[in-house]
């Protein structure tokens, strides 16, 4: 496997520990939940394997870097120094993108907010984990408003991380998304860390990019998946009795249907989703509402291996701009016009970067998309 430039920093302070060339296997960027991070450090030397002892897992953060940019930057959560038995020595590390550190903080403290908008409790929340230096990444919160008011209540009884809480808080009808970028600010060449954030969604609506095969797309799947499939949906949440003699039972949404699917003949099929923090029935019934539009039916997420160089490059620190997609081949053949029976317009939601191998040195991404209806 071809190495990847790699620059080794502490994960509070972010001050570059040391660089080296490691050989990266998994490379996950993706809008609100973490990206895996898997790669291994051959060491033939000591010289090598002093660098590879500054990688300590839950101390540590490594850049991938492409160039002179950034395209990910992944706290380090396990680490495995190794031998064969051939006497090769390699060090084993895993993490996961800077969006898995929120995950990993529990909130500890009764937070209550009242009619403010989204963004906002976003950031407060974000703030509060901040509240400490040793619990304060840099993280730079991007200013606005999405002109969308909740009411959200987080008890630290509930032992909810502030990762949970965000992505609950996000994932809602009428919510918005995020994610870290970390990229070098051109006026002082220092690392930024910064908290982005679009209301309904990130990415530049302007911009619609055309990727085709034959062309830049190597390889393609397209999996439809039925097997948690509904058209009904209901959310569950806390329990709101808090007389011990009685008995409790969970606070329920309203049933959310997708209509049109029920008309066009799918069968009824039902789902439960727990939300086990939430004692307010607006909220369980905006969450049914979304999974209801979103999630009903089969899920369709198509994956593309696309090349890219440096006059074809795709950015993972801008995840969420469009692509228009075009598919010759047996299985989507030209129609008896001769146009294209496949070319369909999606988001790009998610990025898994394919290091050049030793038989292989173009580089390339397999693209991960939300597909539109």
């Amino acid at each position: 496997m071809v190495l990847r430039h790699c620059v080794i920093a502490d994960l509070l302070t972010d001050q570059t520990l040391t660089e080296m060339e490691l050989a990266v296997e998994t490379c996950q960027r993706r809008i609100i939940v973490p990206g895996a991070f898997r790669a291994t450090a051959a060491l033939p030397n000591l010289a090598q394997t002093e660098k590879a002892r500054k990688i300590i897992d839950g101390r540590t953060v490594i850049h991938v870097m492409r160039g002179y940019d950034i395209w990910g930057s992944y706290p380090i959560w396990y680490t495995e120094p190794a031998m064969d038995e051939q006497g090769n020595l390699t060090l084993k590390i895993q993490g996961a993108s800077l969006e898995s550190y929120p995950h990993r903080r529990k909130i500890r403290a009764n937070l209550t907010y009242t009619g403010q908008d989204q963004i906002e409790i976003a950031r407060q929340l974000l703030t509060h984990m901040a509240s400490r230096p040793e619990g304060d990444l840099g993280f730079v919160l991007t200013p606005g408003s999405s002109g969308v008011t909740r009411d959200r209540t987080y008890r630290a009884s509930e032992s909810g991380t502030y990762g949970e809480r965000l992505e609950q808080l996000a994932n809602v009808a009428d919510g918005f998304e995020y994610m870290i970028r970390t990229f070098i600010d051109p006026a002082t060449g220092q690392r930024v860390r910064q908290w982005v954030w679009g209301y309904s969604t990130l990415g530049s609506p302007t911009i619609t990019r055309d990727i085709a095969q034959p062309g830049k797309i190597k390889a393609w799947s397209y999996p439809s998946d039925a097997t948690q499939a509904a058209t009904s949906w209901q959310t569950r949440g806390d329990t709101i009795q808090d007389d011990l003699s009685t008995a409790s039972e969970p606070l329920m949404s309203t049933v959310y249907e997708d209509a049109a699917k029920l008309a066009a003949g799918y069968p009824l099929l039902d789902q439960t989703v727990d939300y086990s923090s939430v004692r307010d029935q607006a909220t369980l019934n905006s969450y049914a509402q979304v999974l209801a539009a979103t999630r009903s039916g089969s899920v369709s997420i198509p994956r593309i291996v696309v090349h890219f160089d440096d006059n074809f490059s795709i950015d993972p620190n801008f995840l969420g701009d469009k692509a228009r997609f075009t598919l010759v081949n047996n299985w989507f053949p030209l129609d008896s016009s001769g146009a294209p029976t496949f070319a369909k317009e999606w988001r790009i939601v998610g990025m898994d970067l394919k290091p050049p191998t030793a038989d292989d040195q173009e580089e390339r991404a397999e693209l991960i998309f939300e597909e539109a209806s």
